[in-house]
């Protein structure tokens, strides 16, 4: 079974707090305060089984993606929902790549023929995903798009989702589109598809955003989101996700402000890295994709040495020269640390 790479291990030690993770994109620092309160409310709970029905997760998750509540399916985190979405009952799978591990890894285990597309051409340009398709696409097939895609950060318009819903209809096909990281991309979800698209799965994570990665919380949207459901084990969620869910349509406008200001960020970030005269592909989330030019592993380990920890690209088809590493975008106060930290690393390997 395809082993799930998902950044650095800050478990390596006693103190996960003495790393620097840029492996992980996950929001920095603590959750916000209204997250810390929502955990210490849940406490009271775990005494009880949460409600098999997820009904108060389900309604807040639902006001906050404003859909139906019958096209939401509350999930323990984004890996459950990809479950759940593998199981939607089409025969084969096909990956647009590069992509996370882990829509191959379901497929996989549950018997699905794997086949993958890269979307990266050799000019570093990403191609439409309808183009890519139109003559490898077969009957019958679960199509896994990302977006914002991971690790390049690049979302995807809605007119390339619509072409590729179409082409998706015509071949007899379903979509799964995640949005793992699109609450740090103000106004790229394509949720809302799902009101006119049958065809279309969304599956997405709050881990991100929240900076709650110890705390499942993750959602699926469909048409028949409630039948998918169906495939959830017992007591899908716990106590402290259900309050943080029942909870996220009062804070929409917090959660809003912090992607905005992450996009500001990135572009910092990301002109602070090409200033050291490395490639950076353009991203919309809160991660980049960068090409060193040279050997990474060297590179890696060195910032390993100094307790700072990036993501080796070579599990990512179409990138797994050995030459890509991804990086998290941090409070400015750690970014500025690790820009210090790999043009110091980088100087030195010049002169030697």
């Amino acid at each position: 079974m395809t082993e799930i790479i998902h950044g650095g291990n800050v478990w390596q030690g006693s103190d996960p707090k003495k790393w620097l993770d840029y492996s992980a994109n996950i929001r920095p620092g603590k959750p916000a305060g209204w997250v810390i309160d929502a955990l210490q409310r849940a406490k009271r709970n775990v005494v009880y089984y949460p409600a098999p029905d997820m009904h108060r997760a389900r309604k807040g998750l639902a006001e906050y993606l404003e859909l139906p509540e019958e096209f939401v399916q509350p999930a323990s985190g984004g890996a459950s929902a990809i479950e759940l979405a593998t199981r939607c009952g089409k025969k084969r799978v096909m990956l647009c790549s590069p992509c996370f591990g882990e829509y191959r890894a379901s497929a996989e285990k549950n018997g699905l023929p794997v086949e993958s597309v890269c979307l990266l051409d050799g000019a570093r340009r990403i191609v439409s995903p309808a183009e890519a398709l139109e003559d490898e696409l077969g009957s019958e097939m679960l199509v896994w798009l990302c977006s914002p895609m991971n690790p390049t950060g690049h979302a995807f318009s809605r007119q390339e989702i619509l072409d590729l819903l179409a082409l998706a209809r015509r071949k007899n096909c379903r979509v799964a589109l995640d949005e793992a990281f699109i609450d740090f991309c103000p106004g790229a979800s394509r949720r809302e598809l799902v009101k006119d698209w049958p065809e279309l799965i969304v599956v997405g994570s709050l881990t991100k955003i929240l900076g709650i990665p110890g705390v499942r919380l993750g959602y699926l949207c469909a048409q028949d989101a409630l039948q998918l459901g169906t495939n959830c084990l017992p007591w899908e969620l716990n106590c402290f996700a259900e309050e943080i869910a029942e909870e996220l349509p009062f804070h929409k406008a917090e959660i809003l402000a912090e992607a905005k200001d992450y996009t500001k960020r990135t572009q910092d970030f990301t002109e602070a890295l090409r200033a050291l005269g490395l490639y950076v592909y353009p991203s919309q989330s809160n991660f980049v994709l960068v090409d060193l030019g040279r050997e990474a592993d060297p590179v890696i380990e060195a910032l390993k040495a100094k307790k700072i920890l990036v993501r080796r690209c070579m599990d990512f088809e179409g990138i797994a020269d050995g030459c890509h590493v991804r990086l998290a975008v941090k409070d400015e106060k750690s970014n500025r640390k690790f820009i210090d930290t790999l043009k110091e690393i980088l100087t030195c390997a010049e002169n030697h």
